[in-house]
């Protein structure tokens, strides 16, 4: 091993107990973005003894080190990646330190569960007669139409007969949910946490009409009517009105939120206010409030990320960071100081269970925090001290 892997090594193992520092972080973080992202496997075995797995922890963790002896291209993967899959090596050491420690060898331990799980595919359709339908969480997504399928074909509700999914319909995910729907037109909508969508079962007249509670990725389909002319398609929330012909964008639109942002990733789009009328560009973002809309330029990647099941955090303040965490892994977040004056950067993917938030908050904010799994509740303190 040469001298720069022996280094890492030592950042590796000041990462895993806990005592490195933010420019050693920023050094490990520098070296693992030159590597591939690769999951640490850790074999236990019921005769190990504590000196044994914790040695054999630090191998598995060191192991991506020996790629440094590898000649093989490289890709660029965000430190997260791999600060996930540590956490949960983390999780699984502990659980057989406790098998461990037990007096009953011959009993097959029982461990209460102590963390919490991130969100997946959960739905419900509610039709206009009001029956509502939960949907499959084994299923992506739904196709709209005169009767609504599963992406694969299969009826969402064989219960209920075509004539009854006429009307105005409502699809709605809960916190920690998500959801994809294709409208009768075509256009693809993808739905984060705790939002709703509601569209009519057939589009008629001189423009496609959608309301939007929450946040959704619209992919619309440009439609002509009769004369040739394109239909717009527009989507209302309760502050703006997007208009657009055919275009890939991200509303963000949130009761409990004091602004509506909408992101245009390619296309053009018009945004209507209660003041007036704008355009919007790709790699432009209109920002409503009360007061007004403006519009600046975004990385757009950073506002999109969601629908590819990964968290962005650059561009984002941390109580921006936190909202989001917190509608994925449907918690309550209560801040005993107020927010901390700490900005979170790089990306995530939103798989990993609760821990890799913890680690986040400890390793990279440097906040204090007390996690009540029971009451699903995360309460951030102060910033610790150094």
């Amino acid at each position: 091993m040469d001298q720069n892997a022996e280094y890492i090594e030592q950042l590796v193992y000041k990462f895993k107990i806990g005592t490195i520092s933010p420019e050693e972080l920023k050094v490990l973080n520098d070296w693992y973005n030159c590597h591939d992202d690769e999951l640490v496997t850790i074999v236990t075995q019921k005769t190990d003894t504590h000196e044994a797995l914790k040695s054999r922890m630090l191998n598995g963790l060191l192991a991506k080190i020996n790629a440094d002896t590898v000649n093989k291209p490289h890709k660029r993967l965000p430190l997260w990646r791999w600060v996930a899959a540590t956490a949960a090596v983390f999780v699984l050491l502990a659980s057989v330190w406790f098998m461990l420690q037990r007096e009953e060898p011959n009993t097959t331990p029982v461990i209460a569960s102590t963390t919490i799980e991130p969100g997946g595919n959960k739905a419900t359709l509610t039709l206009a007669n009001g029956k509502t339908i939960l949907l499959s969480s084994a299923q992506k997504g739904i196709l709209a139409g005169n009767d609504i399928r599963y992406a694969d074909g299969q009826p969402v509700d064989s219960a209920s007969s075509a004539n009854q999914y006429g009307g105005m319909l409502s699809l709605q995910t809960p916190r920690g949910g998500t959801y994809k729907i294709t409208l009768p037109d075509g256009t693809e909508v993808w739905l984060n946490a705790a939002s709703k969508i509601t569209y009519p079962s057939k589009f008629e007249g001189h423009a496609r009409i959608v309301k939007l509670e929450g946040e959704a990725y619209f992919q619309v389909k440009t439609v002509y009517d009769e004369h040739q002319r394109k239909v717009p398609f527009r989507v209302l929330t309760s502050k703006q009105e997007v208009e657009v012909l055919g275009t890939q964008f991200n509303v963000n639109a949130y009761p409990e939120d004091t602004s509506v942002k909408t992101t245009l990733v390619e296309g053009k789009v018009a945004i209507k206010d209660q003041q007036g009328r704008v355009l919007l560009t790709p790699n432009r973002q209109a920002v409503t409030t009360s007061s007004g809309t403006k519009v600046k330029s975004v990385n757009v990647y950073n506002y999109v990320a969601w629908r590819d099941g990964k968290f962005s955090f650059d561009g984002k303040t941390f109580e921006e960071t936190m909202d989001e965490i917190a509608r994925w892994y449907d918690l309550k977040i209560v801040y005993e100081h107020g927010v901390p004056d700490e900005e979170l950067v790089g990306d995530a993917y939103r798989n990993q269970n609760i821990h890799f938030v913890m680690l986040l908050l400890e390793k990279v904010a440097q906040v204090n925090y007390k996690l009540d799994v029971s009451r699903r509740q995360l309460t951030i303190g102060e910033k610790k001290n150094n």
